[in-house]
């Protein structure tokens, strides 16, 4: 019996170390490598969602991903960057497309691109995203960054943590009741 209440106790002090389930959207400029942080805490793999255009280079419309005018990806600039670290300029190999697993999305003329993106800790940790560029004075625009957290593992346990602490409870009433 004291087994049962200590695994219960634990079970409570842990639920709210769980990642909070409602999506988090924060607003991405093309202006700056660090434009958007989230304020929650994220670790594993989380669902993005990323849509919008700016300009970088100039001219140069971009989405995400690709430059809109020939649907091409450049691999060395304007991309969305990622990092549980500020980001600083032009660094490529935080290009947030190296943190899909699934690889590159296809180009979308809407410009809107859902994947997971696997944060690489397991930790959580605020999570970074902006732009790859090494001059920001002739950009303009944003990103519009969703992220959400679809742990099905994470569920499960919240799911069978309140199971065992409902199931004492329910004896317990009965018991009473009797």
């Amino acid at each position: 019996m004291v087994a049962k209440k200590l695994l219960v106790a634990a079970l409570v002090a842990l639920v709210p170390l769980a990642p909070a389930a409602a999506a988090e959207t924060i607003t991405v400029p093309f202006t700056t490598p660090d434009g958007g942080v989230t304020s929650g805490l994220y670790a594993g793999t989380v669902r993005v969602t990323v849509s919008g255009t700016g300009f970088s280079l100039g001219s140069q419309i971009n989405d995400a991903f690709y430059l809109v005018a020939s649907a091409t990806h450049d691999p060395d600039y304007y991309q969305l960057t990622f990092d549980t670290v500020p980001l600083v300029p032009f660094e490529p190999a935080r290009d947030a497309y190296h943190f899909i697993p699934t690889g590159l999305p296809a180009y979308d003329p809407t410009h809107v691109y859902s994947f997971l993106l696997d944060t690489g800790v397991t930790t959580p940790s605020a999570l970074h995203f902006g732009v790859s560029d090494g001059a920001f004075g002739d950009n303009g625009g944003a990103y519009t960054v969703t992220v959400g957290v679809p742990e099905p593992a994470v569920w499960t346990l919240l799911v069978l943590g309140f199971g065992l602490i409902g199931v004492p409870l329910r004896r317990r009433v009965r018991a009473l009741a009797v």
